[in-house]
């Protein structure tokens, strides 16, 4: 370890002192309760400002992270969600009278946990990332200790995330025993220097890997979790858990793709990797339709919008990693503004989020019936929203790489997912 070393992780060096702090002084200086989302939201801020302003030296600590503009653009991505929960979590705590120093040292502790996910250029670094990051949602689904439906939510969420997080530790367990080395550099110069595409150690430590980043992104099959942790959780933590784990985990898996391919990912893992995007849109968007709780919807929703992510990796080059950012960022800031509405339309967590209440909600609080129909504007991909603009990017990309019929099947997903956004 160097100076070098530690000015690299001074934002999550930051996150992490600042989060110890909120929750002693939740026990110290309760009088102060009320401001702790504002020191939050302000030390995410000052963790961007460090990120933005410090140095990008690329490989640091041994090479287990990698400080690059990707790191830097997610870490950004991540921290303007933090500042964005922060804001609507404060009138939910109050409501709810929840301890607000653990809420938000939890919401920062899991944002570090993301940001060393995304920037991991290591396997053991990778798993190390999930976990503290996982942790920390565990227990925030599970906020409202009052509630039956929030305790199942965290429950479930701990039993589902315990074995992918298992299914991962043994893929990586695999691909360490057939290349020998965690660090995601070095397994590229192997997968170069060695015919390893077919070694079955190879084969089996990626599907396991796949296995555990589909539970975690909620991809199909691996989705069956998320519309109950999403309906059971507080909002506000749904709002955090339905775009910051999904975008590290994105980052973590196009890092990954570059590591090994071209030779064990082309031939066997992309036609996998499309099918998974395309059944992730179909079945996220009709299910959605089908919906009565707006929380369900929006988590079917997620589904589908992972689907479209999903065909930027599979696009794979430069295009297709735009594509992927620029979705995420989009996504971020149009789903939390939804859910943002649902926790400002509800009286209490434990009744259920019904569309039809929605009704008439435009003559009473007509600005945020606006953002509220903005959000589902953009997240449908209508002309000219910044989800229209991701949505183009993406499957641009997918033309280019000459897989235009997933650009065909997310138009014709696109369309069916007007029947519910709007």
């Amino acid at each position: 370890m160097n100076p070098s070393d530690l000015a690299a992780v001074a934002p999550e060096l930051l996150l992490v002192v600042m989060g110890a702090v909120l929750v002693l002084a939740d026990a110290f200086v309760p009088a102060l309760r009320p401001r702790f989302g504002a020191v939050a939201g302000a030390s995410a801020v000052a963790a961007a400002i460090l990120r933005w302003t410090g140095p990008l030296p690329g490989a640091v600590w041994s090479g287990a992270l990698v400080v690059d503009p990707l790191a830097r653009f997610v870490d950004s991505y991540i921290l303007v969600a933090v500042v964005l929960v922060a804001v609507i979590a404060g009138p939910y705590l109050a409501r709810t009278r929840a301890s607000y120093g653990e809420f938000y040292g939890l919401l920062l502790f899991s944002a570090v946990g993301a940001m060393v996910l995304a920037k991991a250029d290591s396997l053991i670094v990778v798993f190390i990332g999930l976990e503290l990051l996982s942790i920390s949602l565990y227990v925030l689904n599970a906020f409202h200790r009052d509630s039956g439906v929030s305790l199942e939510a965290g429950w479930k969420y701990l039993v589902v995330g315990a074995f992918a997080s298992a299914l991962l530790l043994f893929g990586i367990a695999l691909l360490y025993g057939a290349t020998g080395t965690f660090s995601l550099a070095a397994t590229a110069r192997v997968m170069a220097e060695r015919p390893l595409a077919g070694n079955p150690l190879i084969l089996a430590g990626l599907a396991l890997a796949l296995a555990g980043f589909g539970f975690k992104l909620a991809l199909v099959p691996f989705h069956a979790w998320a519309p109950d942790v999403y309906q059971g959780s507080p909002t506000p933590v749904t709002a955090f858990l339905s775009v910051v784990p999904k975008g590290a985990m994105l980052v973590t898996l196009a890092r990954v793709a570059a590591a090994i391919a071209p030779q064990a990912l082309t031939p066997r893992w992309l036609p996998l990797l499309a099918t998974i995007a395309v059944a992730s849109q179909v079945l996220g968007n009709l299910v959605a339709i089908a919906q009565r709780d707006v929380k369900r919807m929006l988590a079917y929703s997620g589904i589908a919008h992972m689907g479209y992510a999903l065909v930027g990796v599979v696009a794979f080059g430069f295009d297709g990693l735009v594509g992927v950012l620029v979705y995420l960022a989009a996504y971020t800031v149009m789903n939390i503004a939804a859910f943002a509405v649902v926790s400002a339309f509800s009286e209490s967590e434990d009744e259920p989020h019904l569309i039809t209440d929605l009704a008439g909600q435009g003559w009473r609080r007509p600005f945020l019936s606006f953002t509220l129909a903005l959000a589902m504007f953009s997240l449908a991909g209508i002309p000219p929203t910044v989800g229209f603009v991701a949505k183009f990017l993406v499957f641009r990309a997918a033309v280019n790489q000459g897989l235009a019929w997933l650009a065909v099947v997310g138009v014709l997903a696109s369309f069916v997912s007007v029947f519910f956004y709007v």
